[in-house]
């Protein structure tokens, strides 16, 4: 069993995530260690007051076990190097089963959505044309990996968008009973 976070690790291509001290961005980095765009995440929420320290740990433990997400409702601009003002992609939509959680960016005139298959697969599509499948194998966020077949041949902007979707949106993510959980608790 692998001790690093599945969020944590390169793809298969070599591109992986890394996210800043405040934990509000995750910047995509190439193979050869190249900041290639940045994608605000999900802050981490942050405790004051008497059990403000347990809280934060925990919270913190959460966090590098499940890694981080994109914030939900609003499509969040992609900060590309170099620039593309049109850079945008979206977690889906709030609620509902994890199929019409439709993630969607759109990058250097395309346009990509990672549509969920199953409860552990997803499809990457280009513009409706399908790149690229991922199958998550393990069920806690932590364990496992997640395997990707190829469809066409890819460029970087497509391995930039397929580490996006990989990382922070990932397949078979939690569908409508976690969601409804998650707001009980």
């Amino acid at each position: 069993m692998n001790d690093t976070p599945l969020w944590r690790r390169p793809t298969r291509s070599g591109w992986r995530i890394d996210v800043d001290d405040a934990r509000t961005r995750a910047d995509v980095i190439d193979a050869l260690g190249s900041v290639r765009a940045s994608v605000p995440i999900e802050p981490v929420q942050h405790f004051t007051g008497w059990f403000a320290k347990r809280q934060n740990a925990v919270t913190i433990r959460a966090f590098e076990a499940a890694g981080p997400s994109l914030p939900t409702r609003e499509p969040s601009a992609i900060s590309l190097r170099p620039a593309d003002p049109q850079a945008f992609v979206s977690d889906g939509a709030v609620g509902g089963r994890r199929g019409e959680k439709t993630g969607r960016a759109t990058v250097r005139g395309r346009s990509y959505t990672f549509v969920h298959t199953g409860g552990q697969s997803a499809d990457a599509m280009r513009d409706g044309v399908r790149i690229a499948s991922f199958v998550k194998h393990g069920f806690r966020p932590q364990d496992g990996s997640v395997s990707r077949d190829d469809h066409l041949s890819l460029d970087e902007t497509d391995e930039l968008v397929l580490t996006v979707f990989e990382k922070l949106l990932r397949p078979g993510r939690p569908g409508a009973v976690s969601d409804l959980l998650t707001d009980l608790s």
